[in-house]
């Protein structure tokens, strides 16, 4: 079900932008939405969460772990690992660093044997005797995590336990006159419409608060002249949420589903 149609009707004009194809994307190499599970974990929003591992630093097994920090979770978190690299999330190699130039590079699987070749001055040599895999996201589950996919998955996850004929799209830009703003998502969901936006952080100033509210005031015009009847704001904000938010949230009879509400 193409529900941008919905917006069509009203007059907006809709255009996919990347954010959206990152968690369709996401969704795909894992096989299904049922299959992103694994982000319920707090100790795998975590590990997620690291600003090294967004920007595509890879680490030993051992060294993921630390970061993650799944307690008495170990053995759960070691089959999501193993999962995740079987499925590409994660992406196996070794972490080796020239020993004429110095350049420290991450090498996947394919481009190592007895002799590996430098990536920056080209010089071969040898593969030392002991050394631990060493694991690197995807460069599209990378982007995705810095784009705020976290939170619309999560979300997303939220909503299909509600109703498991959900229909869902998810993050579109959507224009109308001066009107320009993004919808996370728009959801049918047990006959209703829904009109969610989701934050993974936000910032808590005067400033930021007042682009924020102005941004859930948008929603909320999409959402009368397309004939939603539920709106939602989802965040992993890790913090309390600011009272003149919570206030405007519950004025304008606006959902909140909370960290807690989106973790397991």
């Amino acid at each position: 079900m193409n529900l941008h149609t919905n917006l069509q009707s009203a007059g907006y004009r809709v255009t996919p932008n990347a954010k959206g194809r990152y968690v369709n994307g996401l969704i795909r190499l894992m096989g299904d939405l049922s299959a992103m599970d694994f982000l319920r974990d707090d100790y795998m929003v975590r590990l997620l969460s690291n600003a090294q591992l967004r920007k595509g630093k890879a680490f030993t097994y051992k060294q993921l772990q630390q970061l993650a920090n799944p307690q008495d979770a170990i053995d759960r978190f070691q089959e999501q690992m193993q999962t995740l690299t079987a499925r590409g999330m994660f992406l196996r190699g070794y972490s080796l660093q020239c020993p004429v130039c110095d350049l420290a590079t991450w090498y996947g699987l394919s481009e190592v044997g007895e002799h590996v070749t430098c990536q920056g001055c080209r010089f071969d040599f040898q593969m030392p005797l002991t050394l631990p895999f060493a694991y690197r996201p995807n460069r599209l589950l990378a982007e995705a995590l810095k784009s705020g996919a976290m939170t619309i998955l999560l979300t997303a996850l939220w909503l299909y336990d509600q109703d498991n004929d959900l229909s869902w799209q998810t993050e579109s830009v959507v224009h109308q006159g001066d009107l320009t703003t993004n919808i996370d998502i728009l959801a049918l969901m047990n006959g209703d419409l829904w009109l969610v936006e989701c934050k993974d952080n936000f910032k808590t100033s005067d400033r930021a608060l007042d682009d924020l509210l102005e941004q859930l005031r948008a929603g909320l015009k999409i959402a009368d002249d397309i004939g939603a009847k539920q709106s939602l704001f989802a965040t992993l904000y890790a913090k309390t949420v600011p009272e003149r938010l919570t206030e405007f949230l519950a004025t304008n009879d606006i959902t909140l589903l909370a960290r807690t509400d989106l973790l397991r």
